[in-house]
């Protein structure tokens, strides 16, 4: 960093010119206050290019009060080489450095020019020529030499704010070092950046309210364009089916119907021819049956005749040889009787077969009635087994009469299912009066199906409206129940609003109004509690399987007893049919004696009554043979001639009506083909092909459904409210181009509003390292100031995240050491005057150190005001121990301890009121050498 050697002014304020040293450290400008001091120290800032809006005064203000047009400010400074061997103001490589700045005023208005010339050049040759530079590029260029924009924000410290760093909190010091570092502007740009996105989103968003009014209006746009041609496209097919359609239509009909009428003429007439032959040659059959039955009838009357005769003769033989038969039979059992006769009490033994009697009548009683059961067992086994189930005799009529009415049914058992078999007695007894409720398919077929329920009384819930199940409620019976199909919209309702509880207990504790029940069957709803379990199962694949397992138990129960009641019949036909024979064993004997004879007599004959029966029966099967035959051949002639009689009826029937169907039919023929003629005579051409007519046939098949189609067309139009504003069309076409151009706007604002705050984040989160590394710079300038001062000095700063919020509430924190007494803050109170004061130069000072370009300049302004001798020499020291140059400014004080740092004094004076012209500085030398003798 250079310094500076000599100060040079032409024409500033109120010096007219003259010359001043400033080859020393520590350089004191004293005087009274207004004598220039501040002007003296705004030249330097000048003659750097150092402006600030704060400032109070700028160069401007200074040349007007002298009148001239002109003024010059020239200073000779070092040119250092720095650690690298290069000169600050390369290329020139003089030791010193000659800084220019020529005021001039041109236009009405102040203007700059700057040089920057190797040695020490005066005023004059500067004036005579030179490359003069603009006060960007001289900014550039003294920047190059070390002149940093940190730098020059420190120099534009106005009077007394020095020693007023301490005072600031630690937000503001941190705001104070990004400032100077100027790291604070761009930190600023970043907030304005972001305060322009958030100005960005809320018009978006705003846009976009207006985008979805405008889309509500679009659409309702298009629902009345589509309703319009929705309305016209009706009315136009209106008038095409009206006025081209079905005349077209009708004039197919004619010519298909003409067209069908003449093949069925054909088909009449050749029938007709068929019949009449058919005719004749039924009659010539008929005359040769009727001869062929005369002769038969003639035959059957003779074999009829032989038959009696047959008849007569067997049924004589057949009676002789029974009688013979019988007689010897007869004797045999009296034989029987007769041996087996013994003592026998008869009236117990009566008694006895009565009574036998009775049992045998009661047991094959009870025979029949079992054989009916095992038959009603079998048959309802046999549905159980196919997946059916038992039903009752009104339910099966019932359902009967609705298959044969084609109305689809089911019965609610076959779409239960209990998943819980715990829960099966609660389910069973809850559902078991609607065990015959059915459900029709087709809810369409309600009224027929209530009607016949009426007409047959069927007393069970018929039900047509269905509805798919919910979700069931925790703990209700719904959830222990599964449908196959939809049931009836009431009964699961029913169903969840039960709730299973384990006990009667349980379900006491619930509320009031709740329905509970348990798994016992026990139940509880608002009319009161009852039991309603242990009936029969009838619901879900476990009823099925129950309702088998009894039925095949009771058929097993039946062959038991069936079992049982043969062996005791077989027991007691034997001891009645042994107590009937004793009975009958009494009047064996005698009977024997007296029909002795009678017996002989038949045991004679019989063999030869037997061989005369066998041969008349012979006889009488071969007359009732012929018979037959002759019967069957009658019979078989009879069916013949009434199948013929009602076949010629028929055909004579079939021909009168052929004829007059054939006239009729020639009639309606011309009719048809007279009004296809004049219908045609009427259409255009072009409608009158056959091709565009069977095209019409095609679309519609008759004018019937032409007339269907217009109806409803007209239904259409009346009901449907359309838009007839044809205007509709271009205010949708409006809406739809606005509504396209905001979408694009808003997209693009978009898409440009994303990309920026992508690049602002990234780059806030890049330069927060930039941040950081100034913060880190700071602390380490601090440090070493406060060795070289002797102070102990610690600085803290907040993390930085890349945050707005955080990085907004980010301070520096600095805490100062003074002889050991204990750290204090920046402005807590604790500090005294002269520690206030160092606390402000190490916070300066540290702004200005450069670890890189060692040495540098400082212009403070009276930083001795306020401060006792122990205090000023404090100061003193730590700028002596620095090795940067010092400018400062002290006004005239009795304390003289405020010049011993200094190595210069220059002493200003105020201008006297009769001169033009202040007097100039005077200047004081100090020579440390002898200082030090």
């Amino acid at each position: 960093m250079f310094e500076f050697r000599s100060l040079e002014v032409v024409h500033w304020d109120y010096w007219q010119r003259y010359a001043l040293p400033l080859d020393a450290s520590i350089i004191t400008v004293v005087g009274p206050n207004g004598s220039g001091k501040t002007t003296l120290l705004d030249a330097l800032r000048t003659l750097l290019a150092i402006d600030d809006r704060e400032m109070a005064r700028d160069y401007k203000t200074y040349l007007r009060h002298n009148g001239k047009p002109v003024a010059w400010l020239r200073a000779v400074v070092s040119n250092p080489v720095d650690r690298r061997g290069k000169r600050a103001f390369f290329p020139c490589m003089d030791e010193q450095v000659t800084l220019a700045c020529r005021v001039r005023k041109r236009g009405g208005d102040w203007s700059r020019d700057y040089q920057i010339v190797p040695g020490d050049v005066p005023v004059e040759t500067l004036d005579a020529g030179g490359e003069w530079l603009g006060v960007r590029d001289y900014r550039v260029r003294l920047a190059g030499a070390g002149l940093s924009r940190a730098i020059c924000r420190v120099l534009t410290l106005e009077q007394g704010a020095t020693d007023k760093l301490c005072q600031l909190s630690p937000r503001e010091l941190l705001q104070l070092v990004f400032d100077v570092f100027e790291d604070k502007v761009v930190l600023d740009d970043y907030q304005r950046a972001r305060a322009e996105q958030f100005d960005t989103e809320k018009e978006i968003a705003q846009l976009q309210h207006g985008l979805d009014e405008l889309h509500l209006k679009l659409e309702s746009a298009k629902a009345d364009v589509r309703s319009f041609d929705e309305g016209q496209a009706l009315r136009r097919e209106r008038q095409r089916l009206e006025t081209e359609v079905a005349p077209k239509v009708e004039l197919a009909d004619l010519r298909a119907s003409i067209d069908g009428t003449r093949p069925r003429l054909v088909g009449l007439r050749r029938a007709q021819h068929e019949r009449r032959h058919a005719l004749a040659a039924l009659q010539a059959q008929d005359a040769e049956a009727t001869q062929r039955r005369d002769a038969l009838q003639a035959a059957l009357a003779r074999a009829l005749a032989e038959q009696r005769e047959a008849e007569s003769g067997f049924t004589t033989a057949r009676d002789r040889a029974r009688d013979a038969e019988s007689l010897v039979k007869r004797h045999d059992h009296l034989v029987q009787l007769q041996a087996a006769r013994g003592e026998v009490d008869v009236d117990a033994l009566s008694r006895g077969i009565e009574q036998g009697r009775q049992r045998q009548a009661e047991l094959k009683f009870e025979a029949h009635r079992d054989r009916a059961r095992e038959g009603e067992l079998a048959a309802q086994l046999a549905a159980l087994s196919g997946g059916g189930r038992v039903v009752e005799p009104f339910e099966r009529d019932f359902r009967a009469a609705l298959d044969q009415a084609g109305i689809a049914h089911r019965v609610l058992t076959e779409l239960v299912e209990i998943i819980d078999p715990q829960w099966a007695v609660a389910v069973e007894a809850v559902l078991a009066p609607y065990r015959h409720l059915l459900v029709l398919e087709n809810p369409r077929d309600a009224r027929r199906g209530w009607a016949l329920g009426e007409a047959m009384q069927y007393r069970h819930f018929l039900v047509a409206d269905r509805a798919p199940v919910e979700r069931a409620t925790r703990g209700s019976l719904l959830e222990v129940v599964r449908f196959s199909a939809d049931p009836p919209a009431w009964l699961p309702r029913q169903l969840d609003r039960i709730q299973r509880v384990a006990d009667v207990e349980a379900g006491h504790a619930l509320s009031k109004g709740q329905d509970w029940i348990t798994a016992k069957g026990y139940l509880r709803e608002h009319r009161g509690g009852r039991h309603i379990g242990g009936r029969q199962p009838h619901f879900g694949a476990g009823a099925r399987q129950a309702r088998v397992a009894d039925l095949r138990a009771e058929q097993a129960t039946l062959r038991e007893r069936a079992q049982a009641r043969e062996v005791e019949l077989v027991e007691l036909g034997r001891r009645l049919d042994a107590d009937q024979a004793r009975l009958l064993g009494l009047d064996a004997g005698q009977e024997l004696v007296t029909r002795a004879a009678e017996f002989a007599d038949a045991s004679e004959r019989l063999p030869a009554l037997a061989e005369a029966a066998q041969a008349a029966a012979t006889a009488l099967e071969a007359a009732r043979a012929a018979v037959a035959e002759c019967m069957a051949r009658d019979k078989a002639d009879s069916i013949a001639a009434a199948e013929r009689t009602g076949r010629l009826g028929g055909l004579a029937h079939e021909i009168e009506q052929a004829g007059r169907q054939m006239t009729q039919e020639r009639q309606l023929l011309v009719q048809r083909i007279l009004e296809f003629r004049r219908r045609r005579a009427q259409m255009p051409p072009a409608w009158r092909s056959a091709a565009v007519l069977r095209a019409a046939r095609e679309e519609f098949e008759s004018a019937n459904a032409v007339r269907r189609e217009l109806e409803r067309l007209d239904m259409r139009l009346a009901s449907g409210g359309f838009v007839e504003d044809e205007g509709c069309v271009a205010l949708r076409d409006k809406f739809a181009a606005d509504h396209a151009g905001m979408e694009a706007a808003i997209g693009q604002r978009e898409a440009h509003l994303h990309r920026a705050r992508r690049i602002t984040e990234d780059a806030r989160g890049a330069y927060l390292n930039v941040l950081r590394a100034t913060v880190r710079r700071y602390r380490r300038n601090l440090v070493a100031l406060g060795e070289l001062a002797g102070i102990g000095v610690e600085a803290e700063m907040s993390e930085l995240v890349n945050d707005d919020v955080a990085l907004a509430q980010a301070g520096l924190t600095v805490r100062f050491d003074f002889d050991r007494k204990g750290w204090i803050g920046l402005d807590d109170g604790e500090a005294s005057g002269g520690q206030q004061v160092m606390k402000s130069l190490l916070l300066l000072v540290a702004l200005l150190r450069d670890e890189d370009q060692p040495g540098g300049f400082v212009f403070i302004d009276e930083p001795f005001a306020h401060l006792d001798v122990a205090n000023i020499e404090k100061v003193g020291r730590f700028l002596r121990s620095t090795d940067a140059q010092y400018i400062l400014t002290t006004p005239i004080t009795h304390n003289i301890n405020v010049f011993e740092p200094s190595d210069l004094v220059l002493a200003t004076s105020k201008r006297r009121p009769q001169s033009t012209w202040a007097d100039p500085v005077a200047i004081l030398k100090r020579d440390r050498t002898a200082d030090a003798a």
